[in-house]
């Protein structure tokens, strides 16, 4: 995608003459890209972009003093293999969030330099083609059986669990198999791994980027905190700064070299939705979408999984995740696959009491309280996931629970014998 003899075509929509010169006078000495078009209105516009046949749309947050928040959404339906690049006041962050949950692939801070315009489109432009490689890594796959290697939980909700579930897994899937497993934090801005699990670490995912190419098990293991329930723990920096820097292709990097070294990677994406948090769930073999039985909650998991047909992942990447299952004066169950139009992979019961004390205590919810109701349904999801090929449609847990039972035979034997 990045062959400057075939350059990536781009249609502007804005209506602000300087906007409007700026993205004409970057692009025009640009090899690698090639303006096609500039639209100064939002009428018909999706009648024309199929014969403009645009790769990448760059759309100012305001055409005709109207949002284009609804274009930014109906774009993202209507042309998911068309990635959209918003412009945004740098005033505003908040509407960073919302132009991600529309489905743009990028967004750029108005007032903005050619260089800044540049960079953008030239990320976008290196995720969209390692998107194409996953999707045909991912076609090759459905002609062989490959277990799961990586699971990235995610919710466009704070608040309703993801960094939890995805610390119990880890170490329900390190007692379960006695594999190796993987923690790592993608949420890298004031992420909350290290106290959960009341660990202080020197290195940090940080030190890992500048040596991306080249790493090895012993450096690694030099960064990596081996926790005391027997999984390794990656964490995010401390320093915000830090953290800031961290770009789509770092982490895309070390997580193509450390996957070769865990049986099992579980990463905890957060709640923001950004090009970081995208490319941990391009990489993922599935994607955890959390939510809970409350109407926010359901309201954003509705409008995620409406904006995850943009990204083009394949049927039943996206596993859905019921937290807090049966809290009072939750949604009723029976109500939440309507109201998402999309089934439930998993449901994990309301144990407040026990969830609460083990995160003030710094120990995992599985390993202090393993009979508790959401330490064992944590427990079941990670059997049934372990049994999951890359290629395999999403199965319920219903109709896994036999094939649970009789690998958990097995795993009896193994060890009495």
């Amino acid at each position: 995608m990045s062959d400057t003899s075939n350059p990536i075509t781009v249609v502007a929509i804005a209506d602000d003459q300087p906007t409007q010169q700026q993205i004409t006078s970057a692009l025009s000495s640009q090899q690698g890209f090639q303006l096609v078009a500039v639209l100064d209105n939002l009428e018909n516009v999706t009648q024309e972009i199929p014969s403009l046949q645009p790769q990448i749309i760059i759309l100012d947050h305001q055409v005709d003093e109207q949002s284009t928040l609804d274009t930014i959404d109906e774009l993202a339906f209507k042309f998911p293999d068309i990635a959209t690049v918003a412009i945004i006041p740098i005033n505003d962050p908040l509407q960073a969030q919302q132009v991600m949950l529309a489905g743009v692939r990028g967004f750029l801070l108005q007032p903005f330099t050619q260089v800044n315009l540049l960079s953008t489109l030239r990320r976008v432009r290196d995720l969209e083609a390692r998107r194409q490689q996953s999707r045909a890594a991912a076609a090759d796959a459905a002609e062989r059986t490959e277990p799961l290697r990586i699971l990235t939980f995610y919710s466009p909700r704070g608040g309703v669990g993801c960094s939890t579930l995805a610390v119990n897994l880890a170490v329900a899937l390190y007692e379960t198999f006695e594999d190796r497993v993987l923690l790592m934090e993608g949420k890298l801005l004031f992420g909350h791994l290290g106290l959960m699990l009341n660990i202080r670490p020197q290195n940090t995912i940080a030190d890992l980027i500048p040596h991306a190419g080249t790493l090895d098990t012993s450096l690694v293991g030099e960064v990596v905190v081996e926790h005391v329930t027997g999984i390794h723990v990656l964490l995010s920096p401390t320093d915000v700064q830090v953290a800031q820097g961290i770009r789509p292709d770092d982490l895309f990097n070390v997580l193509r070299c450390v996957r070769k070294m865990y049986d099992f990677i579980v990463i905890d994406a957060g709640s923001y939705l950004n090009e970081n948090a995208v490319t941990l769930m391009d990489a993922a073999d599935r994607v955890m979408l959390v939510t809970t039985p409350d109407l926010g909650a359901l309201h954003d998991t509705s409008r995620f999984i409406h904006l995850s047909r943009s990204l083009a992942y394949p049927a039943g990447k996206l596993l859905t995740i019921l937290n807090r299952a049966g809290m009072p004066a939750g949604v009723k169950t029976k109500d939440i696959n309507a109201a998402l139009h999309h089934d439930l992979y998993a449901q994990i019961p309301d144990d407040t009491s026990n969830v609460t004390r083990s995160l003030n205590r710094g120990v995992p919810l599985v390993f202090r309280y393993p009979r508790s109701p959401a330490s064992r349904a944590i427990k079941q999801l990670a059997l049934s996931l372990s049994n999951i090929g890359v290629e395999e449609p999403t199965k319920s847990l219903a109709s896994l629970i036999s094939l649970a039972a009789r690998v958990r035979g097995r795993l009896a034997s193994a060890r009495v014998g």
